[in-house]
C-alpha cells in the first residue's frame, strides 16, 4: 500500500522548468525540487536559447564547480549546498526521444531557440511521455516550493484521476499573500483574471473553503494557472501537448477549452508555489510586462478566434476601446501593445515557428 507522501497511482513525476535568462532563479527552484518530499521524480530544465550563458552556468553550479548563493529575499529557507546527485545536458533532439541521461537527476536540455513558454514545456513533455512518466508538473522556474507541494498535487491529482490540478501560487515578495489559486476566462470577451489575490497565508481550515469564496461568474471557465500545474500522462496522450500557437499566455486555458471535460480539472489549494511576479518576462514602471503585454493581446485573440470565432469582431472591438482608455490614462506602453495585437505585427521568434 502507499503511503499519504506517495499516492497509490503515481509514479515517476517530470518536474519541467523553462528557463529564458533566468538561471538565478532557475538555480533556487532547482535547490527547493531537490528537498521534494515525493522521491520518484526528475527535473527537467528546458533553456529556451538564453542570452545569458544560464546553460552553462546552471550546469557548473550542479556539477560543483561554481557557487550561487540562495537568493536575499528567498521566502524558503532553501540549503545552499544542495545541489543534484548527478546531472546531464542533452540537446532537444536527444530530449524529445527520450534519452535518460545515465538516469541524471537534473536534465539540462538545450531546445536550440525561443520556442516560448509553450514550446520549452512541450520539449519537456515529450521527454517524460517517452520515459513513461505517471505525470508532469509543470512549474514556473521563478519560483520556490516548499516540501510537501509535489505532495499534495499528486494527492489531488490520483484522487479525482484528474487531468490538470492546479496549485496555490502565493507572492514571493509578499509571502503571506496568494497569488492566484486559479484563473476564471470569459467566454464571450475572452479577458481573464487571477482567483483569491491578496487573501491571507495560511488559510483557515477547510483550506478548500477559498474556492468558495471566489465563485465564477456566469460564462466564465476555471482553469488552473500554469506556473504550477500538474498533468497526467493520460490527458497529455489524450487531449495533447500545449497549443504552441501562443508562445506566451492562455495556454493552461486553451488546454481546459480542448479538454471539453472529457478528464477532471482539479485544484490543490495545499500545493503552494511562492512565485516572483513578472519575474519571467520583465515588468515595467507601469506595473505590467511591457515586452509581453502585446502577447497576452495576441494571445487573446488567438483563443477567440479558436474557440468563437463569431465573437472575434467584438473581442476586437473590446482591445479596441481598452487600448484608447490605456492612452487616456497615460498607459502608452500597453495602449501601444493593443494596437500592435489587432495589426498583427506581435513577431513570433522564427525558431518558434519552426517547431514541430
Amino acid at each position: 500500500m502507499a503511503s499519504q507522501s506517495e499516492p497509490q497511482d503515481a509514479g515517476e513525476v517530470a518536474i519541467v522548468l523553462v528557463n529564458w535568462n533566468g538561471w538565478r532563479d532557475s538555480i533556487d527552484c532547482i535547490r527547493s525540487c531537490l528537498a521534494l518530499g515525493h522521491r520518484a521524480r526528475r527535473i527537467i530544465l528546458c533553456d529556451n536559447d538564453s542570452a545569458d550563458g544560464s546553460a552553462d552556468i546552471i550546469a557548473r553550479w550542479a556539477s560543483g564547480a561554481l557557487d550561487v548563493p540562495v537568493a536575499d529575499d528567498c521566502p524558503l529557507p532553501l540549503d545552499a549546498q544542495a545541489r543534484p546527485a548527478s546531472f546531464a545536458t542533452l540537446d532537444r533532439a536527444a530530449a524529445e526521444a527520450g534519452d535518460d541521461g545515465v538516469g541524471a537527476e537534473l536534465i539540462i536540455v538545450q531546445t536550440g531557440g525561443n520556442l516560448g513558454f509553450a514550446g520549452g514545456n512541450n520539449v519537456g513533455m515529450r521527454w517524460a511521455l517517452a520515459r513513461g512518466c505517471t505525470h508532469v508538473w509543470l512549474l514556473n522556474n521563478d519560483t520556490v516550493v516548499p516540501a510537501d507541494s509535489l505532495t499534495h498535487l499528486l494527492s489531488a491529482s490520483c484522487a479525482a484521476k484528474a487531468g490538470l490540478t492546479g496549485g496555490m501560487l502565493a507572492d514571493y515578495e509578499h509571502p503571506d499573500r496568494v497569488q492566484a489559486f486559479a484563473g476564471a476566462m470569459s467566454l464571450s470577451t475572452f479577458t481573464s483574471r487571477h482567483l483569491g489575490i491578496g487573501e491571507r497565508l495560511p488559510l483557515p481550515e477547510p483550506t478548500r473553503s477559498i474556492i468558495d469564496r471566489h465563485p465564477l461568474r456566469v460564462g466564465e471557465e476555471l482553469y488552473p494557472v500554469g506556473a504550477s500545474i500538474l498533468a497526467s500522462a493520460g490527458f497529455l496522450r489524450d487531449v495533447g501537448l500545449m497549443n504552441e500557437e501562443y508562445f506566451l499566455y492562455y495556454e493552461e486555458s486553451d488546454w481546459v477549452m480542448r479538454n471539453a471535460r472529457r478528464w477532471p480539472v482539479v485544484l490543490a489549494p495545499e500545493s503552494i508555489a511562492y512565485h516572483r511576479h513578472g519575474a519571467s518576462a520583465g515588468t515595467s514602471a507601469e506595473g505590467t510586462s511591457v515586452g509581453s503585454v502585446a502577447f497576452l493581446y495576441r494571445s487573446r485573440l488567438c483563443a477567440a478566434a479558436r474557440f468563437a470565432p463569431g465573437r472575434l469582431p467584438a473581442v476586437r472591438r473590446a482591445i479596441l476601446w481598452e487600448a484608447a482608455r490605456a492612452l487616456a490614462r497615460g498607459r502608452t506602453a500597453k495602449s501601444r501593445a493593443a494596437w500592435r495585437a489587432l495589426r498583427g505585427q506581435v513577431a513570433v521568434p522564427i525558431s518558434a515557428c519552426a517547431a514541430p
